[in-house]
């Protein structure tokens, strides 16, 4: 008897709502224990779902792993996104507007955990071939897009956009990274990292035009 719609909806949408949960509570527990130390059981567990349903849908924790990296850039490059939409939206310059969403990434570097999930865990467990896909797929293709964006504006022009997104993306990742685990003394470490940031790219800007 051949399968109905209805059928393959609900399997498609209880198979989606497996994946939530088990990224959900993957994220909760590499941020908090890091990869190695973060247990398949308790992920399941926290997940309600079995671990059988983990290896369905992933293969192994790596898969998991590497779903829930990609689920995190995303959320930066969405989150950088909105940030300068709206710069341009209130009337801002395509300027403030690419500083907006460098700022928002930035930003989220003072959480600790995730720092260390993106810029430890990612490349040391999925090896630099998978982490490097991901980030043409996410932020290193953001960025490309948003140097193109702005070359439009006669910003950063005569430079090559892959290049110069490789290097201010790698500027950004390094200023998230050098950032403290120490809440006390974060926020001025942000201020002198943005700081930095800014000038590197004021340096690159085509002067005449705002």
């Amino acid at each position: 008897m051949a399968e109905t719609p209805t059928k393959r909806d609900g399997r498609k949408e209880n198979a989606s709502a497996t994946q939530a949960a088990l990224q959900m509570a993957a994220l909760r527990w590499f941020s908090a224990q890091g990869f190695e130390k973060a247990p398949v059981s308790s992920i399941c567990a926290d997940a309600g779902v079995t671990v059988g349903a983990l290896y369905h849908h992933y293969g192994d924790k790596k898969g998991l792993f590497a779903a829930v990296v990609e689920q995190v850039d995303a959320g930066l490059v969405l989150a950088a996104l909105v940030a300068r939409q709206a710069v341009i939206d209130g009337g801002g310059s395509a300027w403030d507007a690419f500083l907006a969403s460098i700022d928002t990434v930035l930003q989220a570097g003072t959480n600790a955990p995730m720092r260390r999930l993106m810029l430890v865990d990612a490349p040391a467990v999925l090896g630099a071939q998978v982490w490097g896909d991901i980030r043409q797929r996410q932020g290193l293709g953001a960025m490309r897009g948003s140097i193109v964006a702005i070359q439009a504006h006669g910003i950063f022009q005569g430079h090559d956009a892959e290049r110069l997104a490789r290097i201010v993306l790698g500027a950004l990742y390094g200023g998230m990274d050098s950032l403290p685990d120490d809440e006390a003394g974060v926020q001025d470490a942000l201020a002198d990292t943005r700081q930095c940031l800014v000038a590197m790219l004021e340096g690159l800007r085509n002067k005449d035009v705002r």
